[in-house]
């Protein structure tokens, strides 16, 4: 197998903390493919990363598919049957995620006079609603699952995008986690690069 995609995307960091996590890191070939590679294009007809290229030559797109099977191929935990309050804070996470990305493309790749300050302002405050709402769940965070997993990844990425952001400022519960997660081997190995 292969999981294609940028080292710099938290949905990327996402599959491979996983699979480090699930320790299948060995078995998966990581293939830096932005998405206008044709290798990408190729398997991925949204043009998104990341892209998991299966043995047999099927892929899967968008992380949290792909980390749902990289749970099941490996007998994994990530994912407690019946835990809907868990997939409810992956969700979230994903959204914080998202909404770190649009902000990141307002704010660098498009043209200071082309930029929409309310596009601005409604993205930090996504944001900064998911902060506060993980900042009071926090002790749901503790086992290792998806939705721990994409947190840590989404307040990686504001580190590595938005280091002046001041995300732990009122969020000593969350900056704790994050500090304890963060020193685990999977997110350590897949740092932003």
């Amino acid at each position: 197998m292969k999981l294609l995609g940028s080292p710099t995307s938290p949905y990327v960091r996402k599959c491979r903390v996983t699979l480090a996590e699930l320790g299948l890191a060995d078995s998966v070939a990581f293939v830096v493919a932005p998405p206008t590679s044709d290798e990408l294009i190729a398997v991925n007809p949204v043009m998104k990363v990341p892209a998991l290229v299966l043995d047999n030559g099927d892929s899967l797109f968008d992380s949290r598919m792909i980390m749902r099977y990289l749970n099941e191929k490996a007998g994994g935990k990530l994912y407690p049957a019946g835990d809907w309050a868990m997939v409810r804070r992956e969700s979230t996470a994903e959204g914080m995620i998202d909404a770190s990305l649009l902000l990141r493309m307002e704010t660098f790749a498009r043209p200071e006079q082309f930029r929409w300050d309310g596009w601005i302002e409604t993205q930090s405050k996504k944001i900064n609603s998911v902060l506060d709402a993980m900042e009071a769940e926090v002790g749901t965070l503790g086992n290792v699952t998806g939705a721990a997993i994409g947190m840590a990844c989404g307040l990686g990425y504001l580190d590595f995008r938005f280091a002046d952001w001041g995300w732990r400022n009122g969020r000593p519960g969350l900056a704790k986690w994050f500090e304890g997660f963060s020193a685990r081997a999977s997110m350590q190995g897949s740092k932003h690069e």
